[in-house]
């Protein structure tokens, strides 16, 4: 029991691990750009932490007495080995990822179809008549237990019966561990997806584009009229330097980002400056300077954050 829930704790860590990448990684916007395939992922993650929370219930409560809920938690918890397993593989599908299901899991996954999801007649072979393999399943209902049941199977090809001790233990066990395997080497492959957009700008550093203080320095000495046409050129860097911060973040499909909005806001208020500054309006050209010097500076903190988020990382 300990090694089950030690792994479910471990698939909940994985899921955590996948969701931030989706949500705080260089992938984001790319993901959220394509909406069928953002639902999806939401879809999967969802069902995923769903399941683990499912499988970690059933074994710590009390299973019930009465044989019909007996029936109910038997076909749930089945239910849910091949909820995991497709959530999983939508996964991969998203990231467009080669997916492979397992021995195991396909052995699980048999179990299942025979013994709720195809049980009156379950065909485990091919399609033609000469490869079909049939079978009709029954569930011994007096041996349904939280650990598991009997499944008396006939085999139309074989003409015999056959009786097969179905524990929900073992097989949880089996799967949890593909899943941890498998859940790994998506993340791993994530990781891959994120380095090879993040060496796309990797000889560009956000922050580097952000005006020095010294232009802002340089606007404030419009005041000696000897210094004004360097006050303009001042103006006329950041402008410049700011446009070309507003095209890199669009580059990196950042433009959906709640503080862009305030890099047009910046751009506005530059144009209000220079108004100001042939205007001669001086108070309004003192509040312009201040606003433009300290909003630059809110920015280099969001750009230093983002630069980090593109430092290329090893894979798991």
């Amino acid at each position: 029991m300990d090694h089950l829930l030690g792994s479910l704790d471990q698939i909940e860590n994985l899921e955590d691990q996948l969701r931030d990448r989706i949500n705080r990684g260089v992938l984001h916007h790319q993901l959220l750009n394509d909406k069928h395939k953002w639902w999806m992922l939401c879809s999967a993650l969802d069902v995923l932490g769903d399941t683990s929370i499912a499988f970690k219930d059933y074994f710590q409560t009390e299973f019930p007495k009465e044989t019909g809920l007996k029936y109910i938690y038997c076909y749930g918890i089945l239910q849910c080995f091949i909820l995991q397993q497709d959530s999983l593989k939508h996964l991969y599908d998203v990231f467009e990822v080669q997916w492979e299901t397992t021995s195991e899991l396909k052995k699980i996954r048999k179990v299942r179809n025979a013994s709720i999801g195809h049980t009156i007649l379950n065909n485990e072979g091919g399609r033609s008549e000469k490869d079909k393999n049939e079978f009709n399943n029954f569930i011994s209902r007096i041996t349904i237990n939280k650990l598991g049941f009997d499944l008396l199977r006939y085999s139309k090809k074989a003409e015999d019966t056959v009786y097969e001790e179905i524990s929900i233990h073992k097989l949880l066990k089996k799967q949890l561990d593909e899943v941890i395997v498998l859940l790994k080497r998506l993340n791993k492959e994530i990781i891959v997806m994120e380095n090879e957009v993040k060496k796309k700008f990797e000889n560009e550093k956000l922050v580097d584009l952000l005006p020095i203080s010294y232009w802002y320095e340089k606007i404030h000495s419009i005041y000696d009229e000897q210094n004004k046409l360097f006050a303009y050129t001042a103006l006329d860097n950041i402008h410049k330097q700011y446009l070309e911060l507003k095209q890199s973040l669009e580059n990196r499909l950042l433009q959906d980002e709640d503080w862009f909005n305030e890099i047009e806001d910046y751009l506005v208020a530059i144009e209000l400056m220079r108004k100001s500054m042939l205007e001669n309006d001086e108070r309004t050209a003192r509040i312009c300077n201040f606003y433009l010097d300290e909003k630059n500076d809110y920015f280099k903190t969001i750009m230093v954050e983002i630069d980090e988020k593109y430092e290329i990382k090893n894979p798991l």
